[in-house]
């Protein structure tokens, strides 16, 4: 099965204006305790396929979610505008995966409050894509 967590995560580290802010943090589901900040963290929420009448179109449109974290608001912005200058209306190769559209669903802001007594919270962008891409086909024998 495709995945393209994988893809975007392979995509994302190709473009300078990302990695320049956080160099390889860029990580699947969850912020690893202790990471350096900035960072993204993406997860695949799940997605439909596109059927049609004769069964599978080989197309999917997955649900995916990218938190842009870090400890003030201007970096957080900033990582957010630059992954969605990178990702909304994109089409093409990510990774192994072949995007047919990229469309941006949402974007919100969060601060979550610091949990070990000390002033510095995180600050959150996250930005929902619906992105289609190929799947293999299933065949039946």
């Amino acid at each position: 099965m495709a995945d393209i967590g994988v893809g975007i995560r392979t995509y994302l580290l190709t473009k300078t204006a990302i990695t320049d802010i956080v160099g390889t943090r860029i990580y699947p589901t969850i912020l690893p305790q202790n990471a350096t900040l900035p960072a993204i963290v993406f997860d695949v929420f799940g997605g439909t396929p596109d059927d049609v009448l004769t069964g599978s179109s080989g197309s999917f449109r997955a649900v995916v979610d990218l938190e842009c974290i870090s400890a003030n608001h201007i970096t957080s912005n900033d990582l957010a505008e630059q992954v969605r200058l990178v990702t909304q209306g994109y089409f093409g190769a990510m990774g192994d995966e072949q995007i047919n559209a990229a469309r941006l669903l949402s974007r919100s802001e969060n601060y979550v409050q610091p949990i070990d007594g000390s002033d510095v919270g995180r600050h959150v962008v996250s930005i929902s894509l619906e992105i289609t891409h190929n799947q293999t086909i299933p065949t039946f024998i």
